[in-house]
């Protein structure tokens, strides 16, 4: 059994939110998408495209008869969803750019597939969240630092890896168990680099209020096991 919520908000500096997540689980398979668009010209409507592209093209592989069971089959599935959704948005003149982090959690086990600065993690109670994705980001080149060290770092908003046009989609992909009991959170550079530690926790209680005076957009979807 999976429980998720997701949230999503405005960061002041903003004249729309770039950021973009959904999510389904069919009881059997949980499917999770986060995204978020780039200052580049388009970038607002190419992530809740691509997020769109995703979750159905996922549910499209599945009742086609693509199997999920194991990491090196869910990849297949991912590899040729984001195929399929590259060919298809910049096919119809999309533009713009957007990092992206796909986690499906399906027969125990979760694999992540992502490009950027978006984020998953693991919470634990009275712990900070443990990252376990490094971002692609200048900042991070030798991917050696962790998250709050580069949360004040200004280069950690040049991104050198994303979902864009001129660039087929390669992600790197995290495999692990996913136990039951576990709390993973999936969220865009808004959560993981400007709320603090403390302020990350309580937001993963649904009842808290969203945070406020932000600069930045905050999209995050927490899901529970």
């Amino acid at each position: 059994m999976i429980q998720y919520t997701i949230r999503t908000v405005q960061g002041s500096d903003r004249t729309e939110n770039r950021d973009c997540a959904m999510a389904q689980y069919d009881g059997v398979r949980g499917v999770f998408v986060v995204a978020d668009g780039t200052s580049k010209p388009g970038s607002e409507l190419l992530a809740p495209a691509f997020v769109d592209h995703i979750v159905n093209g996922y549910r499209t592989q599945i009742d086609r008869g693509a199997l999920d069971s194991n990491h090196e089959q869910v990849e297949s599935v991912l590899r040729c969803v984001l195929h399929n959704a590259h060919s298809s948005l910049f096919s119809e003149r999309a533009t713009g750019s957007a990092s992206y982090l796909i986690a499906v959690v399906s027969g125990g086990l979760l694999t992540i597939a992502y490009e950027g600065d978006c984020s998953a993690g693991v919470a634990a109670p009275n712990n900070p969240i443990d990252w376990l994705t490094p971002p692609h980001c200048l900042a991070n080149w030798k991917r050696d630092r962790g998250h709050r060290q580069l949360a004040s770092d200004v280069t950690r908003h040049i991104i050198t890896r994303s979902f864009k046009a001129r660039r087929t989609p390669d992600p790197d992909f995290i495999k692990r168990v996913a136990i039951q009991g576990d709390t993973l959170v999936f969220a865009t550079d808004g959560f993981w680099a400007d709320l603090s530690d403390r302020h990350q926790a309580q937001m993963l209680d649904p009842e808290t209020p969203d945070p406020t005076h932000i600069d930045d957009d905050v999209t995050w979807i927490v899901v529970q096991i």
